[in-house]
């Protein structure tokens, strides 16, 4: 089955912090604070752009040009920031950035939501369990940017746990909220897998492939097809393994996979 995804660690840049007690300091000695709007437009720029480690060292200027304890400028910049490292998918630094963030700008649900999901991606799995309890416990209208992201993640958590009958209740929950994507049910389709309620499983694929998202998870077709192949249904497994592997050229498991099914 296809459930884990890939991380990639790209280098870290450093924000100076001088801690006194829950105060911090973001400052550098040199540096101009006429320059700190021009630094962060810039670096918005360039995340708009995708170009990340520009849009990451340009914030790194704003910060540094700033010369003050932390404000609302050195706020604002240190969010870019770290949106700015999870979409260059150097997640430690973006767990690192919302945990800034949490100490100078206090617990807000966003900043826990975003680093259970940042977490989860370095491995961290207690860690993002907590965060995403923590996020649960702050967003009592069950509505704050990255909740969906963090539910996908604390389950996924639970899963590679052996908890996957408490990761299928997360699921659900988050079903009834009024969550729906394409991952949600390939999450909810691999727990019926692990149950070997295949059918179940087929069916959760099969919603998920449904999705307009559906192009972001070429996955659900994978799992979809082993799902028919356990349940001894080798000709449909066949059929959409051969779909899969033709938008997956490069996935040699699957075309191993495909070689199988062709002598059922």
């Amino acid at each position: 089955m296809k459930t884990c995804s890939r991380v990639k660690m790209g280098s870290r840049l450093k924000l100076l912090l001088l801690t006194a007690g829950v105060c911090m300091s973001l400052t550098v000695g040199c540096g101009k604070s006429e320059n700190k709007y021009t630094y962060r437009d810039a670096g918005i720029e360039a995340l708009n752009a995708g170009d990340y480690e520009s849009a990451i060292a340009s914030f790194d200027e704003a910060i540094n040009a700033s010369n003050a304890l932390v404000g609302a400028f050195d706020i604002d910049v240190l969010k870019y920031r770290a949106e700015a490292e999870y979409r260059a998918a150097d997640y430690q630094a973006a767990s690192d950035t919302y945990g800034i963030l949490i100490q100078v700008d206090k617990e807000r649900p966003e900043y826990l939501n975003m680093r259970c999901v940042s977490k989860a991606q370095t491995g961290d799995l207690s860690g993002a369990l907590d965060d995403y309890k923590r996020a649960a416990e702050l967003d009592t209208e069950k509505n704050a940017p990255g909740r969906a992201e963090a539910i996908l993640a604390a389950g996924a958590a639970l899963e590679n746990q052996g908890a996957s009958a408490e990761a299928m209740t997360l699921y659900e929950s988050a079903q009834a909220e009024g969550i729906e994507n394409a991952e949600l049910y390939n999450r909810m389709g691999l727990c019926k897998f692990g149950e070997k309620d295949y059918e179940t499983a087929i069916t959760y694929f099969a919603q998920g492939l449904l999705k307009p998202d559906a192009a972001s998870v070429p996955d659900l077709i994978y799992n979809q097809a082993v799902a028919y192949e356990y349940k001894g249904d080798f000709d449909k497994a066949r059929e959409l393994m051969e779909q899969y592997v033709a938008g997956n050229s490069s996935d040699e498991e699957a075309a191993r996979e495909l070689e199988f099914l062709k002598t059922r």
